[in-house]
């Protein structure tokens, strides 16, 4: 088993993974009467899910390109694992933010939502260090 490899699909696969999970509820739920609520619940935290979709996305495009030469590959490992870090944190963060509504009563799983992509997102940053440790040893 090439744990390289492994770590580095791992790593992608969850940042990917982690977006997906993260927008479902623009998929799901539906109506005018929550669009509001919707907008304050994704809106809640430091950087809210714009953050944390951009830091995933950036952490699955960095990982996929460490190999391709273009920058040194030791370097751009950190930047995989420090990106995998803050999407982790701040995934964290609006979870911790989130304040009920009453959107919460008619999707009850909406409660677990955000503990969701926070758990989602843990991957990223382990897989991250998994790769840049055997890329550097």
């Amino acid at each position: 088993m090439d744990l390289r490899a492994v770590s580095r699909r791992v790593g992608i696969a969850a940042a990917v993974v982690t977006v997906v999970a993260l927008v479902a509820p623009y998929a799901v739920i539906t109506g005018p009467e929550y669009a509001s609520q919707l907008a304050t619940y994704y809106a809640s935290g430091i950087v809210g899910w714009t953050g944390i979709a951009l830091f995933a996305l950036l952490s699955a495009v960095v990982i996929a390109s460490v190999e391709r030469g273009n920058v040194d590959p030791g370097t751009l490992a950190g930047v995989a694992v420090v990106l995998g870090v803050a999407t982790t944190a701040s995934a964290a963060t609006w979870a911790l933010a989130v304040e009920p509504s009453p959107v919460f009563r008619d999707y009850l799983w909406l409660v677990w939502h955000s503990r969701a992509v926070v758990a989602l997102s843990l991957p990223v940053p382990l897989a991250a260090a998994v790769y840049a440790r055997s890329l550097l040893s």
